[in-house]
């Protein structure tokens, strides 16, 4: 039922995509954030989604997740990626502590410390940043945007249309261009892109 009901959502999805007049769509060529969840407690996740058309292995490619704390420079945490993510598919990253809605997706968990709302995080292949949430050598005090849409205490979903990540980890960084945000800890959506409708009002 939840598959079928993934598969719907995918389907209706492209529909919409379609049916916007002007807005070209081409195929990703990298993976990229599809997801990020910085919730109560230790409720931290990210999804990484594969719209490549083929599944990477993740640990041969050199995929690697880092994060930089409180405005640094130089990455406090590096966790490689490994497993295959087949093409149309995610990649959960959750930290081991975290609720057992978030850990039932996850493919590869870490217990290290995560980030908060005012830390950077980047995708990367290699040494080649492929995306990027946040700004790298920036703190903004307790988080990177408003209200829901923030990175502070808030789940946030990449917009329906964007087909790549945003590779430069050192421009100014507004969550509301680029991401959908959500309650603290909700994680209704996590382990498909796109995920499950809007909660109905």
């Amino acid at each position: 039922m939840v598959r079928s009901l993934r598969s719907l959502t995918c389907a209706l999805g492209v529909l919409v995509a379609l049916a916007v007049p002007g807005v070209a769509q081409a195929a990703p060529t990298e993976l990229f954030f599809s997801e990020y969840i910085e919730g109560s407690s230790n409720n931290k996740a990210l999804e990484i989604y594969n719209g490549t058309g083929a599944p990477i292995d993740l640990g041969t490619s050199g995929y690697s997740v880092q994060m930089f704390f409180n405005g640094s420079v130089t990455a406090g945490l590096t966790i490689n990626l490994t497993g295959t993510v087949t093409a149309g598919d995610v990649h959960v990253l959750a930290q081991s502590l975290a609720n057992a809605s978030i850990l039932a997706q996850a493919d590869q968990t870490s217990s290290a410390g995560w980030f908060n709302g005012d830390d950077a995080v980047t995708l990367r292949r290699g040494t080649t940043v492929i995306d990027s949430i946040g700004q790298i050598g920036f703190d903004p005090g307790t988080e990177w945007g408003t209200s829901l849409t923030s990175t502070g205490d808030n789940t946030l979903r990449r917009k329906l249309l964007l087909e790549a990540g945003d590779p430069n980890a050192s421009d100014i960084f507004d969550p509301a261009v680029e991401w959908d945000g959500f309650a603290t800890d909700n994680s209704r959506g996590l382990g498909a892109h796109p995920g499950l409708p809007p909660e109905p009002a």
